[in-house]
């Protein structure tokens, strides 16, 4: 097997994983988001920690980490890129356990696009005639979901543009995926525990067995589909791994709709299509310039 294939086997894997993290969500459905979160982020912080001293790998975290504190402006664009993570992570609990998976994976769906986006506006990076389409017919999308329902799909946008930012906050910083991780984690970490300790209304001796040991894995839930995506995109290509980025939202909305027993209404139906159309461009045209990256 070439490290290649090797590559996109592990992002596969990590796209599952995201993929199918609504089911597990949703199991702890009975309990507010802000308490699944505040645990989630405290287990995240222990696996990460756990994880530093069984793969002996202290030295190389209190490196990167002492270095990160020595460079104020990209610690500072750390704590931004943990702020905004929070928000995605947080949005995405609600809205699961919230009866609004659907919004979610559509959210995923357009993020990339906003990601494109804002490469342009921030980055100055330009633009195939493809990616112009897919963008516009995107956002005629959005509208004509504000249209059809009255309202702003305020999940939808939330989920895209909060990591969509998050990945323009972290471009250009070489910090590994795993102290990244914990890093982000333990910024969030003293304010999901005041939280907790101070606001929180939930026991865990008032959860059930299932739902503690549910809270107790999310540390790892969180962290097994990072370090295989973090894995497959240092030997594969990025554009290919980008590629089958879409499996993540399909998954979602499949589970939404047959697990979950969501619908999309008709007047949203037309809003999806757009942005469904406007996904298979992109994908059309990231082809296209995979085999002639000089084809606008």
């Amino acid at each position: 097997m070439t490290t290649k294939i090797k590559g996109l086997i592990l992002a596969f894997s990590a796209y599952i994983l995201w993929g199918v993290l609504s089911l597990y969500w949703k199991q702890l459905g009975a309990i507010p988001a802000y308490d699944i979160f505040a645990y989630r982020i405290l287990w995240t912080v222990v696996t990460m920690v756990v994880y530093m001293g069984l793969s002996g790998q202290s030295k190389k975290f209190l490196f990167e980490l002492t270095n990160l504190w020595k460079t104020k402006t990209i610690f500072w664009r750390m704590v931004l890129a943990s702020i905004l993570i929070t928000v995605n992570w947080l949005s995405y609990i609600w809205a699961v356990t919230h009866g609004q998976a659907t919004e979610a994976s559509l959210g995923y769906y357009v993020m990339p696009l906003v990601s494109i986006l804002l490469s342009v506006i921030f980055l100055k990076e330009t633009l195939s005639n493809f990616a112009k389409l897919a963008i516009s017919l995107a956002f005629v999308g959005v509208g004509v979901l504000v249209y059809q329902t009255g309202s702003l799909p305020f999940i939808t946008l939330l989920l895209s543009f909060s990591f969509a930012f998050y990945g323009l906050i972290k471009k250009g910083i070489s910090l590994s995926s795993d102290v990244a991780m914990l890093f982000e984690a333990g910024v969030i970490l003293p304010v999901s525990l005041v939280y907790l300790l101070g606001f929180s209304s939930v026991k865990l001796e008032s959860l059930s067995l299932l739902e503690n040991i549910l809270l107790i894995l999310s540390g790892a839930v969180t962290a097994i589909p990072l370090l295989l995506f973090s894995e497959g995109v240092k030997r594969a290509p990025l554009n290919q791994v980008g590629f089958i980025q879409y499996i993540n939202p399909t998954i979602q909305l499949l589970i939404a709709v047959t697990a979950f027993g969501e619908s999309i209404a008709s007047g949203e139906l037309l809003g999806f299509i757009f942005i469904w159309i406007a996904v298979l461009l992109f994908i059309i045209g990231q082809l296209i310039l995979m085999k002639n990256p000089q084809k606008p």
